[in-house]
């Protein structure tokens, strides 16, 4: 069952992993009752942006307790590590809120 952004508010959020695939390109899952779920943006298109504080403004209103940055190499065998049942998973906590100061509202 594929999960919309659109729907998210209705579910109880454990951590939200923003996952780093390529350089500037970021994708959302979300973990619900321990199990951890690609977050879809429609019915055809995974939920992805270029940019990580802009990925991290569309979840804020969510109030999700816990964010991680999330990456994981593919080049290990290119730099002579071998390649096997290890992962290189590296996730960095993120802080609730994407900036450090709240935004002020344009009038």
């Amino acid at each position: 069952m594929k999960i919309l952004f659109r729907n998210l508010s209705v579910y109880k959020i454990d951590k939200l992993v923003i996952c780093s695939i390529e350089q500037a390109l970021y994708q959302a899952f979300v973990v619900i009752d321990g199990e951890e779920r690609l977050v879809w943006e429609s019915e055809a298109k995974c939920f992805v942006r270029r940019n990580l504080m802009k990925m991290r403004e569309c979840f804020e209103p969510l109030g999700i307790s816990e964010t991680v940055l999330r990456h994981e190499s593919p080049y290990d065998e290119m730099i002579g590590l071998p390649s096997g049942p290890t992962t290189n998973r590296l996730e960095v906590p993120l802080g609730q809120l994407p900036y450090p100061y709240t935004r002020q509202t344009k009038h």
